[in-house]
């Protein structure tokens, strides 16, 4: 066996959560108080345009799906692929794509605008998943926090992940040589 990558993924365990940072809560409370809605839609070319913005400013890069790719696959698997967003005064200010199995749901995207970050809208949305739309679930997963196929370690990106208490787990590739 060869060890191709090891990628570091974050998840919470729901039926054993740990509580909340002060931080998280702090951002939260203020979401809401400056009228910041939660809800699901369907409007996955707006939230793809936030975050390829994000993805390109940041990291130089562009999402894994197009917009179109994301269309399709919603349309495919309607129950298993979900967009959630913040709304200040009727604009995407945040979001995240979810993809969902039985026991687990994954966070395939998530990306905020400047107002969002600045109102704390990401951290609604996310909170609202874990205590509203995924309760009931085994397991939420924020996804890598690596880059470069495991070579780096964002620690900045991990952080935020463990700030509503996600805990790292390694997922290794091996390559297996038959002769």
């Amino acid at each position: 066996y060869l060890l191709q990558n090891r990628e570091v993924t974050s998840a919470v365990d729901m039926q054993n959560r740990l509580p909340l940072s002060k931080g998280r809560k702090s951002s939260i409370s203020k979401a809401k108080k400056k009228g910041i809605e939660v809800r699901e839609t369907d409007q996955f070319a707006e939230f793809m345009k936030i975050e390829a913005q994000i993805l390109l400013d940041k990291y130089k890069t562009k999402p894994t799906h197009s917009t179109d790719e994301i269309y399709l696959l919603a349309n495919l698997f309607p129950k298993n692929i979900r967009l959630f967003a913040a709304f200040h005064d009727g604009l995407m200010c945040a979001g995240a794509v979810i993809f969902e199995h039985e026991r687990v749901a994954h966070a395939q995207y998530m990306a905020t605008t400047p107002l969002g970050r600045e109102c704390g809208a990401l951290d609604l949305v996310i909170n609202t998943l874990l205590n509203d739309i995924y309760q009931d679930i085994s397991f939420f997963d924020f996804g890598i926090s690596t880059e470069d196929s495991g070579r780096f370690l964002n620690e900045g990106l991990i952080a935020q992940k463990e700030m509503f208490r996600a805990r790292a787990m390694v997922h290794d590739t091996y390559e297996i040589m038959f002769y």
